[in-house]
């Protein structure tokens, strides 16, 4: 009997402690983000004047961001702050991305094309800034890479698994039942026919094509020179200094230096950087969903269902661990 009434206890006790957490959580902010510099009221609206460092990290999918991914939702949610703060000057990308899907990233580079009107927008790559995560790099005034960063990977990719053979050698078969000629086509039970294999390539070229020409417009070259360094070429960060598809090398600190310049803003520019509690991270790391969207079963399944611009698929490597 005492054991029950210990164990009621404890069980209350904690859901206590979890309501105030949530309600100082919530009333903290709804982006449970705050300020490592300056002071600040919502999310990025700063008091004084300065620059915001925005992190395109992981898979980049629709939908919302979570700790190990970027979500477009989350992402233009934040440039549409900032694009009505005027007292941000300027944004710092910093992206560590493979690449995702194709849709995703063309709507965060035509935010992006479009904050740059207002706003200085510097880029600073990682370790990786490939296929999707360059094509968002390309709408930014300025692009800096380590000399050891993979960048490049202009290109599309769909994936369609088929496991036909693997049925027909334990003897199981699938029936469908569809209206509609090509509702199967990307089925893995059967083979594709070569008139769908004409679709789906016509499909990516012309996505492709629409990849090229973003970013000759983002870059401000022409739509060749960039064909030329296209089709899914992957380079270091000093190769594409070469090749102009990064204007410098360096990492954060020359990033910020030339973001102050680009601003207008004698000596470096304040950076306000958007920081997560210990409790959200525990709570991302373990996939919960909280605030919003997202999760592993949802960004694995964006990749499966669409084009994607990505260099290393790691979110299907996690499905097939």
């Amino acid at each position: 009997m005492e054991r029950n009434q210990f164990l009621l206890f404890l069980s209350f006790l904690f859901s206590t402690i979890a309501t105030i957490l949530g309600i100082a959580i919530l009333v903290s902010g709804s982006s449970l983000a705050r300020f490592s510099s300056g002071t600040g009221g919502s999310l990025f609206q700063a008091s004084e004047i300065g620059a915001v460092v925005l992190p395109i990290v992981g898979e980049i999918h629709s939908g919302e961001s979570t700790f190990d991914s970027t979500g477009a939702d989350t992402v233009l949610r934040q440039l549409r702050e900032l694009d009505e703060d005027t007292n941000v000057k300027g944004i710092l990308i910093e992206i560590n991305s493979p690449g995702g899907t194709v849709a995703a990233s063309q709507e965060i580079f035509n935010e992006l094309l479009h904050l740059r009107k207002s706003k200085k927008i510097v880029v600073s790559m990682k370790d990786v800034a490939a296929s999707g995560g360059y094509y968002i790099a390309a709408a930014s005034d300025y692009i800096f890479a380590e000399n050891g960063t993979i960048t490049g990977s202009i290109g599309v990719i769909s994936f369609a698994p088929n496991v036909k053979g693997l049925l027909d050698r334990y003897g199981v078969g699938v029936r469908t039942y569809k209206a509609g000629k090509y509702k199967d086509m990307y089925s893995p039970f059967r083979d594709s026919t070569n008139e769908e294999d004409d679709m789906i390539g016509k499909q990516l070229q012309d996505t492709y094509r629409k990849f090229v020409e973003d970013v000759a417009k983002g870059r401000n070259k022409t739509v060749k020179s960039i064909e030329e360094l296209a089709e899914g070429k992957i380079y270091s960060g000093e190769d594409a200094f070469r090749n102009k598809l990064v204007d410098d090398i360096g990492g954060r600190r020359e990033a910020h230096k030339k973001l102050s310049e680009l601003c207008q803003y004698e000596g470096l520019i304040p950076l306000f950087e958007q920081e997560y509690s210990p409790f959200e991270r525990m709570i991302r790391s373990l996939g919960v969903k909280f605030l919003g969207e997202g999760s592993q079963t949802s960004k694995i399944r964006a990749l499966l269902q669409s084009q994607v611009l990505v260099i290393l698929p790691t979110a299907l490597g996690k499905l097939m661990l």
